[in-house]
């Protein structure tokens, strides 16, 4: 309490430090003994509370009289400021009325409730969904917007697996949470992006070019490609930094469907090493009643070693019509068959450097990691 007992007081203040609830307020003070008259005259102060950075009125009546313990409904507060009142008087008579004045003051007592004043919940840094004005009431006090506040949080943080609820008081009162409930609704699932197009296996990739040339494609010579008949072409080594990416046979397959694998192998002295270094299956309608180019793509581009390599056609399912030409080219260093899982036998027409027809679509250059 601010000022001295036993003296004249305009204005008396108490600070105690910290906010809490106020429900009761007593000040010791009486008209000055000087000229005092009989009966005396009527005392009492003005009230004014600290709280929250702003002084505010004491509610509901900010007057109140002198003398005996007056109580109000709880306020948060951590400061006091009166201003002191007395009866005033007109023409020497009372009027009944308190106005500013002098009184002599003692003492001024406080009634405190341990009830946590100025409670606010919020959900992490974004400002509260719940901040009762004044102390909390003793009887248990339902927090509407909780479920809100928190699918706010969870449809802004989709990764989160706990929700951070901040609940604050300023003062330090015994807070019990009797039930917690809250429904909370699933977040809406991620956009799912549409997937690429599924790009055709018998076309060309973007960006390929031919590493062969189309030969002259009017040869009515052909090997005969069936479960128990093979063929295939022996090629150069590729230039450095190029991706194979598709072939092309000139073909004619002898039925509704042709069922086949086509194999990449690395040249040995005996012919292709056996174990391919790629290999996949291939399926072909027969709808052309003539020779047509079927190209198919790789899975995906390779690029192969340095040295000659070998392309194997062997069929599963049908027949197939793999036609020759004459006059290879100088990537092409000969074409071959055998029958039954024979010798590869080279091929002897049309002639004398035949070649059976083939295409070659590569990428390239290609840049290599170092």
């Amino acid at each position: 309490m601010a000022g001295k007992a036993d003296a004249p007081w305009l204005w008396a203040g108490a600070d105690w430090g910290q906010t809490r609830a106020l429900v009761g307020l007593i000040l010791d003070a009486s008209p000055p003994t000087a000229g005092a008259l009989s009966p005396a005259r009527k005392t009492g102060a003005r009230v004014r509370l600290f709280s929250g950075s702003n002084w505010l009125p004491l509610a509901p009546l900010d007057t109140l009289p002198a003398g005996t313990e007056q109580r109000f409904p709880a306020q948060c507060a951590s400061r006091l400021m009166a201003e002191m009142l007395i009866e005033g008087d007109a023409a020497e008579k009372r009027t009944g009325v308190l106005i500013p004045g002098a009184l002599t003051g003692r003492r001024i007592g406080l009634r405190f409730t341990r009830q946590p004043c100025l409670v606010s919940l919020a959900i992490g840094d974004d400002p509260p969904f719940f901040s009762p004005d004044g102390p909390l009431p003793a009887a248990a006090l339902d927090v509407p917007g909780l479920a809100r506040a928190a699918n706010r949080y969870l449809g802004d943080h989709p990764d989160a697996t706990a929700v951070p609820l901040l609940l604050r008081a300023a003062n330090a009162e015994l807070l019990r949470i009797v039930a917690f409930e809250a429904e909370l609704e699933a977040p809406p699932r991620p956009t799912t992006p549409p997937e690429p197009p599924v790009e055709p296996t018998d076309q060309p990739r973007q960006g390929e070019h031919e590493h062969l040339p189309a030969g002259a494609g009017a040869s009515r010579i052909a090997r005969l490609c069936s479960p128990q008949h093979a063929a295939a072409v022996q090629l150069a080594a590729l230039p450095k930094n190029i991706a194979l990416s598709s072939v092309a046979l000139r073909l004619r397959p002898l039925g509704a469907q042709l069922v086949g694998r086509l194999s990449l192998h690395a040249d040995s002295s005996a012919g292709p090493v056996e174990a391919p270094l790629l290999a996949w299956d291939i399926e072909l309608a027969g709808t052309e009643p003539e020779a047509a180019w079927f190209r198919v793509r790789l899975p995906a581009p390779l690029g192969l070693p340095a040295r000659p390599w070998w392309l194997v056609f062997t069929v599963t399912q049908g027949e197939a019509l793999w036609y020759a030409d004459e006059n290879r080219p100088d990537a092409v260093t000969g074409s071959f068959f055998r029958k039954a899982g024979g010798p590869w036998l080279p091929l002897d027409e049309p002639g004398d450097t035949p070649w059976l027809q083939l295409q070659a679509g590569v990428l390239g250059p290609i840049t290599t990691e170092s």
